[in-house]
């Protein structure tokens, strides 16, 4: 509002001195003031949505792809210390967004680890960011849900080996990257890992 005001002063000491066109020259200051108006709103509404480095947009929300590996709690622990959470898949769009920007990012040899796990009670999976159930799934085909050679798979992934099916695992398996989500821009720290 400063900067419109002093544009809108020097505005009018330059038209004193070569116009006298009082109604010409309103319009032309009036002009330039939306014009000034009208930028400062997009870089302010735009900055306020934006993520932070390190971080992928997708449409309300942050996503971070890590290079690194990390075993489900560790990884759990690097979202929120970024202000996030592993990632909660909620419909077909946006899995597919999340595996296309995975084969773009680095290929861990057993794919990406999400905030999908059954810690409570065997089979009822849940996403850990708040414990609601699941209401999109992309298990692996063959298995029809969630495979098991023994109780410690625990912990779901995108699986590299199946295309970025969904897979389960055990939580202290090491070979695994991570997804982070953060819900609003602002909150994001940046990622670099």
């Amino acid at each position: 509002m400063f900067l419109s005001a002093i544009m809108v002063l020097c505005c009018i000491s330059m038209t004193e001195s070569n116009s006298c066109d009082i109604s010409k020259e309103k319009s032309t200051i009036s002009s330039m003031l939306q014009s000034i108006e009208k930028k400062m709103k997009e870089k302010c509404s735009t900055n306020s949505g934006n993520c932070p480095a390190g971080w992928k947009k997708y449409k309300d929300h942050c996503y971070s792809f890590s290079r690194l590996t990390k075993t489900w709690p560790a990884a759990s622990g690097q979202c929120k210390n970024l202000g996030g959470y592993l990632v909660k898949i909620t419909d077909s769009a946006e899995n597919t967004w999340v595996v296309d920007m995975m084969k773009k990012s680095v290929n861990h040899r057993y794919g990406y680890w999400m905030g999908l796990a059954d810690f409570n009670k065997e089979g009822d999976y849940r996403w850990m960011h708040d414990s609601s159930k699941i209401t999109y799934s992309n298990w692996i085909p063959q298995l029809r849900g969630p495979h098991r050679y023994g109780q410690n798979e625990d912990c779901i992934h995108f699986y590299s080996g199946a295309r970025y099916e969904w897979n389960d695992f055990p939580c202290t398996s090491d070979g695994m990257g991570y997804v982070c989500e953060c819900s609003y821009g602002p909150n994001c720290r940046p990622f670099h890992g």
